[in-house]
């Protein structure tokens, strides 16, 4: 072989190894999910958003909203592409599955003739992920970002916080309230996902 053909030899063995690395390299892991601690997402909103409610909101951020006064807050709730695309398809949250959940304030409006409210600052940002290899026997585990949202990181809540107790109780899907999603729980219903033992009255 003269030089060019060398060279060129040697780039189609380095793409081939290259390749054969990616396709046996780990998948890549979900937002939130490297290390013990779980990262902020640099922007939550790019997640898939799941629903929205108001009033729905507890723990302190939400109390100290209510005791301000005015229209309840806010919940917005976001999920990890990968977990979203895989759910749509077997109605179960794989593990990685990672939910965000803003509280937002309620902002009261008078305008034209109707009353309302509007979404205002961020409260509080919540995480809820399940890994069973991670969290062994519950599966899941629950975060907070501190107030206002603004901790980079937030370590698993102890399972003595309430969080565990009443998605355990209340969760319609393993331990997520995806009752409170409509286009996922009506994917649920269709796969038959949905606990037998939920109560949609408790």
């Amino acid at each position: 072989m003269n030089g060019k053909e060398l060279s060129i030899a040697a780039t189609v063995v380095a793409l081939a190894v290259t390749s054969a690395a990616s396709a046996g390299a780990p998948a890549a892991a979900p937002a939130g999910a490297a290390g013990p601690t779980l990262q902020r997402p640099p922007d939550v909103r790019e997640l898939v958003f799941l629903s929205s409610g108001q009033g729905m909101a507890y723990g302190p951020a939400a109390d100290k909203a209510k005791q301000g006064g005015g229209p309840p807050p806010f919940t917005n709730v976001f999920v990890t592409r990968q977990a979203y695309r895989s759910f749509m398809r077997t109605g179960t949250w794989p593990d990685g599955a990672t939910f965000f959940l803003e509280v937002r304030a309620g902002v009261a409006h008078t305008s034209h003739g109707t009353h309302g409210s509007s979404q205002g600052e961020l409260l509080a940002l919540e995480a809820e992920q399940k890994d069973r290899t991670r969290y062994p026997g519950a599966g899941f585990a629950y975060f907070n970002f501190g107030p206002g949202g603004a901790d980079q990181k937030a370590r698993p809540l102890p399972a003595t916080a309430t969080c565990y107790a009443c998605h355990r109780q209340h969760g319609a899907v393993q331990w997520t309230f995806t009752q409170f999603y409509p286009e996922q729980f009506a994917v649920a219903k269709k796969s038959g996902t949905v606990r037998k033992d939920y109560d949609p009255n408790l």
